[in-house]
């Protein structure tokens, strides 16, 4: 792995280069449609996602290039759903990313996680599986892990990275040391002080050697790094390794702004708009009686959207499109087809008051109502009281 750098370059996107979303369909590109080998067979409880994950990408048979059948057992031990055509694997991969992002392997603010050091992890190899994880969800769900800090971004594209801030450490103890050295007003001090750190200073594999008081904040730059970069060197390279699954770590590399915004910076939140451009509505025929409550059960759809995008309702837009397709966000490749809008017309349905979702083909059935706050109650009640994702 190339050594880091303290100064980071600029660096701009090329106009020569592709764009993401054609990155993205070459790798989509090498993914095998036929039928999921029964070793890509992912047997999942939603209390224990990540564990489960790790059992089946450290199969020796596990294909990543081969399609998934993610598998969602309840308490029952019953599999929910008999076919994933798309659902249940956004769901199992948007799930994977949260329970990864809060896990032992990564450190620090919720939108800009560092690599932590697990030795066990190392020595067992789990770095390497991580990555692959998120190979596998960017390329076979396009769910994506907004949740990298920029160091840890620059390490995996071979990039240089930013100067260590202090407070990048998540050891309070070493924190304190070092603020304690950076902060000496005299040589004599910042001498006394390395001397109480000189055990992990010794570890850390710093000079303890201070010659003017100019060079204390080198110092404590250099120890900064080697906590937060070096300590965690291998654990790089097993996760970069694995991110080379399916070819996403060469795309990494070679193109790494074009690559940068699905691992940095968050993920960009719904807005009404999003929702009211991303369904195309299977109307009945115009002027029958049908289409006049499907019109006015389109108006109030609408209408919620925007109420749900102001944030003034029990339930967001992303939890919309969770119960709609699994996923809390639209992939940067869209879904495999145009997410659609049905109704539930009493003469095809029976009466169902509630909103029904198929997470597959990503169809959303509205229930017809006639007034607006039934409307509102039922879709917000039908959603916050369904499993994780609804199966009509």
């Amino acid at each position: 792995m190339s050594p880091s750098h303290p100064t980071t370059e600029s660096c701009h996107v090329d106009p020569s280069e592709p764009d993401l979303e054609t990155v993205l369909q070459r790798l989509e590109n090498q993914l095998d449609a036929g039928p999921a080998p029964m070793s890509n067979l992912i047997n999942v409880m939603r209390d224990t996602v990540l564990s489960s994950a790790l059992r089946a990408f450290s199969r020796q048979s596990f294909s990543p290039e081969k399609r998934l059948n993610i598998v969602f057992v309840d308490s029952e031990n019953t599999g929910e759903g008999a076919v994933d055509d798309g659902g249940p694997t956004r769901e199992f991969f948007r799930l994977l990313n949260v329970e990864l992002k809060n896990s032992q392997y990564f450190c620090g603010p919720d939108e800009s996680k560092n690599l932590t050091l697990v030795s066990r992890a190392v020595l067992a190899g789990e770095y390497r599986n991580v990555g692959k994880m998120l190979a596998v969800s960017v390329v076979h769900a396009g769910i994506t892990p907004s949740f990298f800090s920029e160091r840890l971004y620059s390490l995996i594209s071979y990039r240089p990275s930013l100067p260590v801030d202090i407070e990048e450490i998540d050891d309070w103890e070493l924190r304190q040391m070092l603020h304690k050295i950076k902060n000496a007003e005299t040589l004599e001090g910042a001498q006394e002080a390395i001397i109480e750190a000189s055990a992990v200073w010794g570890m850390l594999g710093c000079s303890t050697y201070l010659r003017s008081l100019q060079e204390r904040d080198v110092l404590v730059e250099e120890a900064a790094r080697a906590y937060v970069e070096g300590r965690v060197k291998e654990a790089i390279e097993q996760l970069t390794e694995g991110l080379k699954t399916l070819g996403l770590g060469d795309a990494i590399k070679t193109y790494p702004e074009v690559m940068k915004p699905m691992f940095i910076g968050g993920s960009k939140p719904l807005e009404a708009e999003d929702m009211l451009e991303l369904f195309r509505v299977n109307f009945s025929r115009p002027g029958s009686n049908r289409r006049r409550l499907e019109n006015q059960t389109v108006m109030f759809w609408r209408d919620w959207l925007i109420e749900v995008g102001e944030r003034t309702r029990p339930v967001s837009l992303g939890q919309i499109l969770i119960f709609t397709s699994g996923a809390d966000r639209i992939p940067p490749l869209g879904f495999g087809q145009k997410p659609t809008i049905q109704f539930l017309h009493p003469e095809d349905h029976g009466i169902r008051i509630f909103p029904e979702a198929n997470t597959c083909d990503v169809t959303l059935r509205l229930p017809l109502h006639e007034s607006y706050i039934q409307f509102r109650e039922r879709m917000e009640s039908g959603i916050l009281q369904s499993p994780t994702f609804g199966f009509a």
